[in-house]
């Protein structure tokens, strides 16, 4: 198994979809970051396999971290003239990063060809799951070692 870090660059807005008073937002941990739930990625990554007609098994055992770094901030979504919805978004050009545990069977390389169809004609929004929202691209995936986390981990705690 190895533990890899996927930074993501969106294409169109991903949209919040949790009413709370007045605005639509992402889900949250206690902490306060935002969370895509693993069955998100999976049903992503499933589709991807099939896609790219490979895959199929590894893609089930991806353990996907559900926090992910990234701000998302107030949007917009207007459906009739002068009437909107505010939700809570990551705007296109926006970046996240997700980390997940893939399986030895299935290389770097495939996970990212695998993200990349995947971000391309689905993408990620809890808000709707459709090409209209959420699309991406890999900016970087890079496997990560135990030293680098630790090392992010006490720098973050310095600051």
């Amino acid at each position: 198994m190895k533990e890899v870090q996927a930074t993501l660059r969106f294409d169109q807005h991903s949209l919040g979809d949790c009413r709370q008073k007045k605005i639509s937002r992402m889900l949250h941990a206690p902490d306060g970051r935002v969370m895509l739930l693993p069955t998100w990625w999976q049903a992503l990554m499933r589709y991807a396999a099939r896609v790219v007609n490979r895959h199929h098994s590894a893609v089930k055992d991806i353990d996907w971290d559900p926090v992910i770094e990234g701000t998302p901030r107030e949007y917009r979504r207007y459906y009739a003239q002068g009437r909107y919805t505010v939700h809570e978004a990551f705007y296109p050009g926006d970046i996240i990063v997700v980390h997940a545990v893939i399986p030895s069977a299935l290389p770097l390389e495939d996970f990212q060809e695998l993200l990349r169809v995947a971000g391309r004609y689905r993408g990620i929004s809890p808000y709707r799951k459709d090409k209209q929202y959420g699309t991406f691209e890999v900016v970087d995936v890079v496997q990560r070692s135990r030293e680098q986390k630790e090392v992010a981990n006490a720098i973050s705690c310095n600051m």
